[in-house]
């Protein structure tokens, strides 16, 4: 049996992928000590606010969860979707999709292209990620791919030609789908 190697490729859209330096990065002398991470400690539901507007998402975004019944948000949410909007990288333990308010929030400024990839370990999950999103950007017409086994694949790859906005994917099996771009280059995906 085989065993599997870390190869270096280039990446998947080079269009928007950064350049990379080969230049060792410089040496930054710090003279203070690092602080500490930040860990928030606090799980009263009192302590933050009730409001998704008051978390700096749009309009539509507050209106869509009012009409899917969602009156106030997570304590996760509350945490994460002010910093997703300022751009910064998050890593929360959460439920499903607490991360698609803010992704649709950011898509809704700009709609173009394929604007996420979310990577799930099973399917049952991507279908639940899938229907998440396309109740939550209804109002935007969003486009949402599932990538999943046990599917046919032409069918998964022609549905990823149709430029979806959102992919929802099996890591292994979206991995396979690249592995086939390039070994087979008039196949675009």
């Amino acid at each position: 049996m085989e065993e599997d190697t870390i190869v270096d490729q280039p990446p998947l859209f080079l269009k928007f992928a950064p350049k990379v330096s080969k230049k060792p990065p410089p040496v930054i002398e710090n003279p203070q000590p690092n602080e500490p991470l930040e860990v928030e400690k606090s799980c009263d539901p009192e302590s933050y606010t009730l409001s998704f507007s008051d978390l700096g998402l749009a309009d539509w975004a507050t209106r869509t969860c009012k009409k899917l019944g969602m009156k106030k948000h997570t304590q996760v949410q509350h945490h994460c979707i002010p910093r997703i909007l300022a751009g910064q990288d998050v890593l929360r333990l959460a439920q499903s999709a607490d991360f698609a308010l803010p992704i649709l929030n950011r898509f809704a400024e700009n709609p173009y292209g394929v604007f996420a990839l979310v990577i799930t370990p099973t399917r049952e999950l991507a279908y639940q990620l899938a229907e998440q999103f396309r109740a939550l950007g209804a109002s935007l017409h969003l486009r949402c791919v599932v990538v999943v086994g046990g599917m046919d694949m032409i069918t998964q790859a022609q549905a990823l030609m149709q430029r979806p906005h959102v992919v929802i994917a099996i890591g292994n099996i979206f991995l396979k789908f690249i592995t086939n771009q390039k070994n087979n280059p008039s196949a675009q995906i």
